[in-house]
């Protein structure tokens, strides 16, 4: 797993962190390496992309390596752990969807809308796939 942040004429490609008996990979639209920061033309007008980030890296390194990933997660995602999609004072903006992937069951859980106020629901897609791909592979 990587992260790749372009512009037109410059990629930098971000490897998985190391997190215990794993690895993390996390995004947000802004950029985070170095090389690319003086391409951010938002100028920190971005919805607290970094903060954000952030919250992400802290407590996915902190929380979740003793707790449930997914439910530690998904309190992540409702801001239990700080800012995250809490847009209440950003008019004409919302969190439309929040997503895990949890690679280890290859399951999808999704909340469609601000997961403060939406439950995440079990999206078995991924699954299906990879375990109907084993199967024709029989």
């Amino acid at each position: 797993m990587v992260v790749v942040e372009c512009t037109p004429n410059i990629k930098k490609i971000g490897e998985a962190k190391s997190v215990d008996d794993g690895y993390l990979v996390c995004t947000v639209n802004s950029f985070i390496s170095d090389k690319l920061k003086p391409y951010d033309f938002a100028k920190g007008d971005d919805y607290h992309s970094y903060t954000r980030y952030s919250v992400v890296m802290d407590n996915c390194i902190n929380n979740v390596k003793n707790n449930d990933p997914v439910v530690e997660t998904q309190k992540l995602l409702k801001g239990e752990y700080g800012f995250m999609c809490q847009y209440d004072d950003e008019p004409d903006f919302e969190t439309i969807w929040s997503s895990i992937f949890d690679l280890s069951n290859l399951m999808i859980y999704r909340a469609e809308g601000d997961p403060r106020r939406k439950k995440f629901i079990t999206d078995k897609r991924l699954h299906n796939i990879v375990i109907g791909r084993k199967d024709a592979e029989k």
